[in-house]
């Protein structure tokens, strides 16, 4: 057959090329919009340029304003929620400090403040990224228990008279956030030197003439 076909996709007549001995004909000044039809699905062309929805540089960056705006946020977040729990921790500890099971003190209030202190100063650090905001639910939990290690109106000593349990949650409790404090500091310690030599291998310097 000698007729042609054209980039439009329509037929040429075979009188006007050169005997019917050219094939496909690269027509110059066709618009890349009408190739539609050009894809073997019959999609759309993909425009120049372009790349697949997910990729690196089609991900929106937060500006240096809004992200500042979110760290706040968080940060002040964490330092509520944790010294609630703190002060919650501590007025449920000093409750069941008197506990009793058959005679017997039961040290429940001691174990919660062994294990929640430290878990309290992680929270604290892990959201807000600074040591020092451990210091604040470690202070209302003291100041709760300093309260409640007080005469009562009657003059009695809830917690510390006769109380082995409350005696040594008093001490036992501050001693537990210092440990948890100085534990988050060791890590984060550890972690810098080793993250500090793969930074990369040192780059030869070049000799100056």
């Amino acid at each position: 057959m000698a007729d042609g076909l054209v980039a439009d996709g329509s037929v040429a007549d075979g009188s006007a090329g050169s005997g019917g001995s050219q094939g496909f004909v690269a027509a110059e000044g066709v618009d890349r919009s009408d190739l539609s039809g050009a894809l073997p699905d019959g999609g759309p062309l993909r425009p120049e340029g372009s790349m697949a929805v997910g990729g690196e540089t089609g991900r929106q960056q937060m500006s240096p304003e809004v992200e500042k705006q979110v760290d706040i946020l968080i940060v002040v977040t964490g330092l509520i929620v944790g010294t609630l729990l703190a002060a919650v921790l501590a007025l449920i500890e000093a409750f069941y400090s008197p506990l009793r099971i058959g005679g017997v003190r039961v040290p429940v209030s001691l174990v919660m403040a062994l294990v929640t202190n430290p878990l309290l100063v992680w929270f604290v650090i892990s959201t807000t990224r600074r040591r020092l905001a451990a210091l604040l639910p470690a202070a209302v939990w003291c100041v709760i228990w300093f309260v409640a290690a007080g005469r009562t109106s009657e003059g009695d000593l809830v917690i510390t008279q006769n109380n082995w349990v409350g005696l040594l949650t008093l001490f036992a409790g501050p001693l537990a956030f210092a440990v948890g404090i100085y534990i988050s500091t060791l890590r984060q310690r550890v972690a810098a030197s080793h993250n500090g030599p793969a930074a990369g291998p040192p780059t030869a310097s070049r000799p100056t003439r």
